[in-house]
């Protein structure tokens, strides 16, 4: 049986993979906070889970695969107000759940066995937050509770930061009642008797709480593997290891993974800096599966730099597999690697910390010798579909549409070079044409 290597983000090393009971596999990702609609970020980070999943299973793993939603949050939370009414948070959250679901099963990303959302879990996190407090790991101001870091001696050990250098991080808010700056919030009371009911009074989770509930609750105390973004390691994974470990006292995942950032122009995807791309308006110009492979094309460890000539450069190659593999019938999937040194070679890539890079390169340097034989034509593409997760199907001519999300851009850019704004107006074209509209500039009508 194929070895298979993992980059530990704990240990920092390339680790040989041993599951916790053999042949089975205990996975966790974090999932979306379904506030908008999925961006490029999502869509690699999922897409590179998914890749690992399908491996663990042709190679014949049980896999209990859990990837969850964080559907209450302040970020949902405020968007429901703006629209006029925060009792529709449950609303808002299932319409963006649903569009996640389409965006992912375009991209050729299979289910996972769980999608377990936090407001399922409140009793259970209710019960952990309760445990925490006995074990004297956390401590109650007011309706609110905090975890108390002081009492987990390897916080940090995910992170590689000191309890020195640490920094308030996302969603953390700064309160001067707290014992120490970092202590983080389990339970958000409120005084308006809002949400759910506890001993604490009315209020609701805590954001790192939620995984670490619903990991414990679906997948026990300790699990293979737990991933997501490089943005997740802190706080929020070092905040769950302090959680469950200091309840627990066993390690909460064996093996922690991450895939690296998406940039725009160099600068990180964010909404603050007007780069923001969502699946929807990339799918609108080219077929799922060229950004499947935009995304495989790149180790899921290596920072991308996301541009639209790189992504026509990934659907002309995208289409040489088409016409290589796509009216070829796979005559019966094997998990059998066939004793051939491009097969082996090819499928140890796969193997070595899922370096989808050179498998991909590996097939289009021996293509020719594929072709020409039945059994490694077969197993090729048995690898692209059954783990690399491609349709395999003709691509259709891309129709150029202007969406309202386009020509809201378009738009704004007209507006900044009536203004003047010529920095903003520089930004807006760079966004337009990493979306793969290129705009020619006229004399300006005022």
């Amino acid at each position: 049986m194929f070895e298979i290597k993992l980059t530990n983000s704990l240990s920092k090393k390339k680790e040989i993979f041993v599951p916790l009971r053999k042949n089975e596999l205990k996975i966790y990702v974090c999932g979306i906070t379904p506030y908008d609609y999925s961006h490029l970020g999502h869509g690699r980070s999922y897409v590179n889970f998914d890749v690992l999943v399908r491996l663990f299973k042709f190679l014949g793993y049980d896999v209990n695969y859990v990837r969850n939603f964080t559907d209450i949050d302040d970020k949902i939370l405020n968007k429901a107000q703006q629209l006029g009414n925060i009792g529709s948070y449950k609303e808002l959250a299932n319409e963006f759940i649903e569009a996640y679901h389409q965006d992912l099963a375009a991209l050729g990303c299979l289910s996972p066995n769980s999608e377990p959302r936090v407001t399922e879990y409140v009793p259970q996190i209710i019960i952990f937050i309760k445990e925490l407090l006995k074990n004297k790991n956390a401590y109650v101001i007011d309706s609110d509770v905090y975890y108390d870091i002081s009492t987990f001696n390897n916080y940090g050990k995910l992170s590689g930061r000191s309890l020195y250098d640490q920094q308030a991080g996302a969603r953390i808010e700064v309160d001067f009642r707290k014992k120490n700056p970092e202590d983080f919030v389990l339970w958000k009371g409120n005084n308006d008797e809002m949400f759910w009911n506890s001993p604490w009074g009315y209020g609701r989770p805590g954001w790192h709480i939620e995984c670490s509930v619903m990991a414990s609750e679906l997948l026990g105390k300790t699990v293979d593997i737990h991933g997501g973004g490089a943005d997740l390691i802190f706080p929020h994974h070092e905040n769950e290891i302090a959680q469950s470990e200091g309840l627990h006292g066993c390690v909460l995942a064996n093996y922690w993974l991450h895939n690296a950032f998406i940039t725009i122009n160099k600068e990180k995807m964010s909404k603050s800096f007007g780069n923001f791309v969502t699946l929807k308006d990339i799918f609108k110009k080219f077929d799922p599966m060229i950004l499947r492979y935009f995304f495989l094309q790149h180790h899921y460890r290596t920072p991308i730099d996301f541009n639209c000539d790189e992504l026509n450069a990934s659907q002309t190659a995208y289409k040489k597999l088409v016409a290589a593999f796509g009216d070829h019938q796979i005559k019966q999937t094997s998990t059998s690697v066939p004793q051939n040194e491009i097969a082996l070679k090819m499928f140890e890539s796969l193997c070595d910390d899922l370096n989808t890079p050179k498998l991909i390169g590996l097939i289009f340097e021996n293509l020719s010798e594929i072709k020409a034989n039945s059994e490694l034509i077969n197993f090729t593409k048995s690898i692209l579909v059954n783990i690399l997760g491609f349709s395999l199907k003709q691509i259709l001519e891309e129709q150029i549409e202007i969406t309202p999300q386009i020509q809201e851009l378009i738009n704004q850019r007209e507006q900044a070079r009536r203004d003047k704004n010529w920095a903003l107006s520089d930004k807006l074209r760079d966004q337009l044409k990493v979306l793969g509209y290129e705009i020619r500039d006229t004399k300006i009508k005022l």
